[in-house]
Parts: C-alpha cells; sequence; structure tokens
C-alpha cells in the first residue's frame, strides 16, 4: 500500500512540476520519499532526490540541491546501487550545477569534469554530458575564464548541429548572452536573448518556465541601449510570472534590473530599497555572484547621490565578495569605481593602487584586443568570437580577414593563440 501510495505521488508531483506548481510538487516528492523504506526502492528513492533537484534548483533553494546530492552519493555506497555509472553521473551533475549557483566555481569545475568522464564510458545517458558542459561553461564564467567558457559553450553547439537540441541551444544562447552582457557588448547580447525567445516559441511546452528569465535578462540589454521603456514593461512581465510560480531566482533579477533602470532615470528613492530587497533575496539564496552585481548597483547609487564614503565601503564589501568567489572581472569592475572615488575624495595614492590592480586584472583576464591590444569590456562596445574562443573589437574584425604574404586562401591567425603557443592556429579552416 506504502509503495503504491508512494508511485501515486510521485506521479502526482510530476504533474504538478510540469504546471509550474514546484512547491507543491516538492511538497509530493518528500511524502513519497518518506515511504520508501525498503532498499530494493533504493533506485526509486534516487530518482525522486532527482525530482527535487529540478524543483530545489528552479525555485532557488541551491543548499537543497547540494543537500539531496549528498544523499543520493551516501545512496550508491549501498550493495543495492553499487555505484552504478548512471546514478553516480547524475549526482555528480547535480552537485555540479548547485555549487555553481552558490558560487563554489572550484567545485563546480570538479563535479561537472567528473560527470562528462563518467558519460564518455556510459553509453545510456546522453543528454547528461551536454548539460554537464553547459554547467562547466558557466562555473569557467563566474571565474571570469571567458576563454574556457567560450570554448565549452561551443562544443555544445558544436555537438548539437548534427542532433538539433532546441533545450541545449536556449541554455547556450543564454548563457552566451549573459556573458556579452557582462563584457558590455549589449547589442549582442540581446541578440542571443532574442534567439532564445525564438526557440522558445518552437518548444513553448517543454521551455514555457524559460520564458520569465529571458524577459527579465534582455531588460538589461535594454536598458543600456537607452530602451528604457521596453525594459521596464519586459521586467515587469516577468517580475507578474515570476510571482506566480514563486521563483525566486528571477524575482531577485527583476528587483535588481527595476533598481536599475530606476537608477539611470536618477530616481534613487525608488532605486536603493530595490537593490535591497534583490540583496537580501541572493543572500537567502546564497547567491554570490550576483551579491557582487547588486552591491555593485548600491555603489553607484552612493556615488550618484555624493555619498563616497558609502559608496567606498559598499565597493569594498564588493570587491572583499569576489575575492571570496574568485570572480576577476567583478573585482576590475570594483577597483574602476573605487579608483575614481579615490579620485574624487583627493585620495592620489589609493586611487593608484586601484589603476595598478586594473592593469594586472586586466592582463590575467586576458581583455586585450589581439590586433589593436586595446582593452575589452570595460566600456560599451562590440565584440566578435572567433572560432579558437577568443574575443576582439568587432571594428577590427576586418584586419583578421585580409589575407598575408605567403598565406593566400587563409585568413589570419587570431593573434592572441600566436602569443599563447607556436602552433598558430588561424580562424577558419
Amino acid at each position: 500500500m506504502g509503495q503504491g501510495a508512494a508511485k501515486r505521488e510521485i506521479d502526482k508531483g510530476t504533474r504538478l512540476y510540469g504546471e509550474q506548481k514546484f512547491d507543491a510538487a516538492i511538497n509530493e516528492w518528500k511524502s513519497a520519499l518518506r515511504r520508501m523504506t525498503k532498499k530494493e526502492k533504493l533506485p526509486d528513492k534516487f530518482n525522486t532526490l532527482n525530482y527535487l533537484c529540478m524543483a530545489y534548483f528552479d525555485t532557488g533553494k541551491y543548499r537543497e540541491v547540494i543537500a539531496c546530492a549528498n544523499q543520493q552519493l551516501e545512496m550508491l555506497n549501498s550493495k543495492t546501487m553499487c555505484n552504478n555509472a548512471d546514478f553516480l553521473q547524475e549526482a555528480y551533475f547535480n552537485l555540479a550545477r548547485g555549487y555553481e549557483k552558490l558560487s563554489e566555481f572550484k567545485k563546480s569545475i570538479s563535479y561537472a569534469k567528473g560527470c562528462i568522464e563518467k558519460e564518455q564510458n556510459n553509453e545510456n545517458a546522453k543528454d547528461i554530458m551536454s548539460f554537464a558542459t553547459i554547467c562547466l561553461a558557466k562555473a569557467y564564467h563566474g571565474l571570469s575564464d571567458f576563454y574556457n567558457a567560450i570554448n565549452n559553450f561551443d562544443s555544445v553547439l558544436n555537438k548539437t548541429e548534427n542532433n538539433p537540441s532546441l533545450h541545449m541551444r536556449f541554455l547556450v544562447f543564454e548563457s552566451l548572452g549573459q556573458l556579452f552582457s557582462k563584457l558590455k557588448d549589449y547589442d549582442t547580447a540581446h541578440l542571443y536573448y532574442d534567439r532564445c525567445l525564438d526557440i522558445i516559441l518552437q518548444d513553448a511546452v517543454t521551455l514555457a518556465k524559460y520564458k520569465r528569465r529571458i524577459q527579465c535578462q534582455i531588460a538589461l540589454p535594454m536598458l543600456h541601449m537607452g530602451r528604457f521603456n521596453d525594459a521596464m514593461e519586459q521586467c515587469e512581465l516577468s517580475m507578474k510570472d515570476a510571482m506566480l510560480r514563486a521563483d525566486r531566482p528571477v524575482q531577485a533579477r527583476c528587483l535588481f534590473t527595476f533598481a536599475e533602470i530606476h537608477r539611470k532615470r536618477k530616481d534613487f528613492e525608488r532605486s536603493f530599497p530595490r537593490y535591497e530587497s534583490a540583496y537580501a533575496l541572493f543572500v537567502e539564496m546564497g547567491d554570490r555572484l550576483n551579491q557582487v552585481e547588486v552591491l555593485g548597483g548600491m555603489a553607484k547609487c552612493m556615488a550618484a547621490l555624493k555619498d563616497f564614503e558609502q559608496a567606498i565601503e559598499i565597493n569594498h564589501k564588493a570587491n572583499q565578495l569576489a575575492e571570496e568567489i574568485g570572480n576577476k572581472i567583478g573585482i576590475l569592475d570594483c577597483n574602476i569605481r573605487l579608483a575614481e572615488l579615490y579620485i574624487l575624495t583627493g585620495n592620489s595614492f589609493a586611487a593608484h593602487q586601484c589603476e595598478e590592480s586594473l592593469s594586472r586584472l586586466t592582463a590575467e583576464l586576458e581583455l586585450f584586443c589581439g590586433v589593436c591590444g586595446e582593452s575589452m569590456g570595460q566600456i560599451p562596445e562590440h565584440l566578435d568570437k572567433l572560432q579558437c574562443g577568443h574575443l576582439i573589437h568587432s571594428k577590427c574584425t576586418p584586419h583578421l580577414a585580409r589575407y598575408t604574404w605567403g598565406r593566400k586562401g587563409r585568413k589570419r591567425p587570431c593573434p592572441s593563440c600566436r602569443n599563447r603557443s607556436s602552433g598558430n592556429p588561424v580562424l577558419s579552416r
């Protein structure tokens, strides 16, 4: 009787999850778990924990994702499970994506790689490798390793060319939109988000829950492109749906975007409370990467209000958090703001220290265009992604299209690749 009831609860939870009633689905699956007491039911229990990981991930309960995945690892030590390769791969993937959202990027990379290695010897789980590779790329992005992030995103896209997966392509385009937005190429970010919306139209049933996420994310490039009303409209639509579905990650991003819109409009009385609300949600979820971004917005708000002391204090807090998680682009942004603030307050020594840090960080991040040698990612400008994974200014791309003496029919090699090794890989073969 108990096992039959457990199956009914699992099925009901799956139906509720499909209807985006995440909290109700979680309650059904947790109830089913309590009924699974026999050892022979361990595989069913493992799969139910997988369902819980999905729902916890969607609702921003990332610590619970880790807890469920660790339960899965414990179960794999039993004689019944006996370190089953399929199950071990799934547990590693759950740990990888949970740690990525908690901004523990090195742990995420380790588990994602472990998941990918397991998949290579496993014929029964083809999609997990692609999901894990996307997670790996996002973790590299979190560490501001844009080269490895782009290469892993591209590897997923290359695999989906012969076997198109709308879900995979959606996740990659969304992540590339986030990457280019972080590097202040808002036009390219907007383009990737538009492609995401097109994909959602092709599979509205499976990808429906992602629409609000993209509406929220596309609002930010719209804002920086001067489309304030469009940004507000997209964000309001996103927030309305997120509130209905108890989607805390999207709610937090919407609050941050609302704050950014109000700050750009110089409505600081509306802006700062929304930053505070977004920050509180990200702290509750354990999402430290987004905390860094919100603190940056709060610091800009204080600087605009001429409260330089408070702006410096908030920037230092953001910088410390960025250092803890290894987010070098976050550290770079903090130092840019601090250098300006120290100049305004007459602290030339501290400003000089920040400028030295900027030079070092820009070199470490390889945020120099390999063609012109100028920095990238510090001001809004168009960037191009090369086949090798490096970035250059769009205005410099024609230079690489020209033939060189003795290389007719072949384009110039990527300057960054040439500097890295003597292999001189070319852009197009």
